[in-house]
């Protein structure tokens, strides 16, 4: 696709759009406050909502969702596979920093490239990808994921797919195109106003990604902070 996914509209797909997320810390390396709210409130949609994720780090999305979710599990990479690809002593001191206290969260310290997620032995409403963004990463995530999938209904968000708002990671969505399958491919979307592209089987309507794109909606943003 030369000019990119699809876009859907984010208050098509969530009406009425309204919630808040905590925590948050405004760091290198987290996704976007407005991807943490989708994600968030996806889960909501879903009665006793069951979630996966993959690429957990500090644990900011996972502890949002976990919040909003009946069960939730984290692939993400080993405090020894981190130090192995040298990550710095700082980076891996850090990891699940948010989410370690949150009981309704499993963890799988495992690198997703090479884990067996038949091990499981479980499928999932809602799946965030947001482990290595580089294309053999993201091919053989997404290809792992669609088969993890528990309905027509169950949705897979990716991030990073925007390098920003209005352009495109070109790694990333050829990692996500070849990697889902061929009749897969129709229903996979960038969700407008963040950095994701989104599997849903709902007929919503979709427009054409532009720069610059013309305003279509106004967010209230309320922010505070306190000490930890």
């Amino acid at each position: 696709m030369k000019n990119g996914l699809p876009s859907l509209d984010l208050l098509d797909l969530l009406p009425g759009f309204n919630t808040e997320i905590s925590p948050y810390t405004f760091l290198n390396g987290t996704s976007t406050t407005i991807d943490i709210a989708i994600l968030k409130a996806l889960a909501s949609t879903y009665k006793d909502c069951s979630y996966m994720e993959i690429g957990t780090w500090r644990g900011e999305s996972i502890a949002n969702i976990s919040d909003a979710a009946k069960e939730c599990v984290s692939i993400s990479l080993s405090d020894e596979e981190m130090r192995h690809m040298k990550f710095p002593e700082k980076m891996i001191g850090v990891q699940r920093f948010f989410s370690k206290e949150k009981k309704n969260i499993q963890y799988v310290t495992h690198n997703s490239k090479t884990f067996d997620f038949s091990s499981l032995n479980k499928k999932f409403d809602l799946i965030f990808v947001d482990g290595d963004h580089e294309y053999p990463a993201v091919k053989s995530d997404t290809a792992n994921v669609f088969k993890l999938l528990k309905d027509d209904n169950s949705i897979i968000v990716w991030h990073d797919y925007g390098t920003a708002f209005e352009t495109i990671c070109w790694p990333v969505l050829a990692g996500i195109l070849d990697g889902a399958p061929a009749d897969k491919r129709k229903n996979i979307y960038h969700l407008s106003n963040t950095l994701c592209a989104i599997y849903t089987t709902k007929n919503l309507r979709t427009s054409k990604l532009e720069y610059p794109t013309v305003p279509n909606k106004n967010f209230r943003v309320r922010i505070s902070a306190e000490k930890i």
